[in-house]
């Protein structure tokens, strides 16, 4: 399985609904159709065991590709979706015109069952002036702003974005207005941004790519209470930043991003279009694994919640066959934005130089930083907390030494864990480490380094001599730094204390740094677990491990 598919609500049955990319005839990507599953409250799932879509058009026979959920007037579950006639389709190649289309298919009965319209594909190919590296991958939903700069009725128009890009041009999303009164007429108003092929503002920002996948957007409240716009998309056809020397499985040259910007009227060389979006900041949803994120609004939290693919990539055909399953979604997530007030400066950077903040000078030459913040469905959290054999530990208030062991074993390979430290102002590597062997060669780290401004996150090879062909277990990092405020009143200076959250899940490790740094990754030579310890690299002992929970053995009840 792969890509996340149209989640969403129905406010009809009161279920939530989340398809995904499938293929039903084994573990190798190919003859891809949706499978469904159905929640009454996102944690409690049922999977249905045949597809809900099949490639079995002459339009999509060779894939039912991903999609979305419409808003809908006529009392049914609508799903848009990217219809196939032709393979193969990479961004690297001629791109067949027609080989992707946009279909639709509907639902009477709650997600029983499915009708493809008659109409389809109601967008036969992408727009006919423009030699694509892509076009797929709907996503559909209101858009105040957009309505309000293309002077349309918010109330009835919904807007489209299909993913793509524009062949030696730029990565894009081709955006459509819809009349929510007949959603097979889309109307094409042009490519949404234009920023260069592989355009980087800088390493805490990613690389833009050549062509964007699952592109979303949505607006979230910022902190004077004003509504930001924002996208998420996978990008395709980085810069490869793959470690030189792997002997074994490699991930493709790809990156999971956001990005905040304004619309505005577009400005000279650009393609023929009445808006478009300007880029502000932005950053990683994930640094790691996790791909193709896909999102709805939930009514009910009030929350944008996205789901993702957690990739199979770093582990090996043939035991990958052995396995006899591919990928997985990862965690539902919530997101929001995140503030920070009277800030003066990061570990190291100027705070200008880091581009995946926006920060605002205030009356007291300080700054007020915004950033995209995400956290796994708060729900779900507190659901697998209440497991029956859930074993809780804490400790808090220790100073830390060089090698600090907390001499907390881990029984199993569900578990949750947070930690909470106060580094020293000279602090150097910090972190968590979990040992998969008696002597801690083999190991799970989580390390921060203030000096460099990095996380990472080294993961243990097999216990043999080939590992490295078999699976890919090259260390994850990502940028990250830790912001000091000076109170307006005392004028004292304080740092934000490190905070790392991290989910495992047999192969799947999911971890959260001060909500805005996220790391996806799989360990396959990790089943074994003798212990866990916090080191810091430092002699002083002037750090301080203010909390530490794990909730070892986490399940549904």
């Amino acid at each position: 399985m792969n890509d996340p598919c149209a989640p969403g609500y129905d406010p009809g049955t009161g279920l939530y609904h989340v398809s995904f990319q499938w293929n039903p005839n084994g573990s190798d990507w190919g003859d891809i159709a949706w499978a469904s599953a159905h929640s009454h409250d996102l944690i409690h799932w049922t999977v249905k065991a045949e597809p809900s879509l099949s490639p079995d058009s002459p339009y999509d026979y060779q894939g039912v590709f991903t999609g979305c959920q419409m808003p809908t007037i006529d009392g049914s579950i609508t799903y848009a979706y990217t219809s196939v006639s032709a393979l193969p389709i990479h961004h690297s190649l001629s791109h067949q015109r027609g080989s992707e289309s946009l279909s639709l298919a509907k639902s009477f009965d709650g997600g029983k069952s499915w009708t493809k319209v008659d109409a389809n594909p109601i967008l036969p190919s992408e727009p006919p002036e423009l030699d694509v590296t892509g076009w797929r991958d709907p996503f559909v939903a209101r858009w105040a702003a957009m309505s309000k700069i293309l002077d349309r009725n918010p109330t009835s128009t919904l807007y489209g974005i299909i993913s793509g890009g524009i062949r030696d041009v730029t990565p894009t999303t081709f955006l459509y207005a819809i009349d929510e009164s007949n959603l097979e007429q889309w109307e094409y108003v042009g490519p949404l941004v234009n920023y260069g092929l592989n355009a980087r503002p800088s390493m805490w920002s990613g690389d833009l790519g050549k062509n964007w996948e699952v592109t979303n957007f949505t607006s979230l409240q910022g902190a004077d209470g004003s509504m930001i716009n924002l996208l998420m998309m996978g990008t395709e056809g980085c810069l490869s930043t793959s470690t030189p020397d792997l002997i074994g499985p490699s991930r493709p040259a790809r990156g999971q991003l956001w990005m905040v910007g304004s619309l505005q009227e577009p400005g000279a060389n650009t393609y023929d279009s009445p808006v478009e979006m300007k880029y502000h900041f932005g950053g990683h949803l994930d640094h790691g694994c996790l791909y193709a994120a896909n999102s709805f609004y939930d009514p009910k939290s009030q929350k944008q919640i996205v789901w993702a693919w957690i990739t199979e990539d770093d582990l090996c055909d043939d035991l990958r066959h052995l396995q006899g399953w591919s990928g997985m979604l990862s965690m539902p997530r919530e997101l929001h934005m995140q503030t920070i007030q009277h800030v003066v400066r990061g570990c190291f950077s100027d705070l200008a130089d880091i581009t995946s903040i926006e920060s605002r000078l205030d009356k007291n030459g300080t700054y007020t930083i915004s950033t995209l913040a995400t956290q796994p469905y708060q729900p779900l959290v507190h659901a697998l907390r209440r497991g029956p054999n859930v074993r809780k530990t804490s400790l808090t208030n220790q100073a830390l030494s060089t090698s600090f062991l907390t001499n907390t074993r881990i029984s199993t390979r569900q578990w949750e864990l947070y930690v909470e430290i106060a580094l020293a102002t000279q602090a150097g590597r910090i972190g968590i480490r979990i040992a998969h062997s008696v002597d801690e060669t083999r190991c799970t780290e989580i390390a921060f380094n203030p000096q460099d401004e990095m996380i990472t996150l080294s993961r243990p090879p097999l216990p043999f001599e080939n590992s490295a062909r078999l699976i890919n277990s090259a260390p994850e990092s990502a940028p990250h730094t830790l912001f000091t405020s000076r109170s307006p009143h005392t004028h004292m200076e304080s740092t934000e204390t490190l905070k790392i959250r991290a989910w495992r899940d047999n192969s799947v490790l999911e971890v959260f740094v001060n909500e805005r740094t996220a790391i996806s990754t799989r360990l396959y030579g990790a089943d074994e677990t003798y212990g866990l310890s916090i080191f810091a690299d430092e002699q002083s002992g002037s750090s301080e491990l203010i909390r530490l929970d794990l909730w070892d053995g986490i399940g549904l009840p």
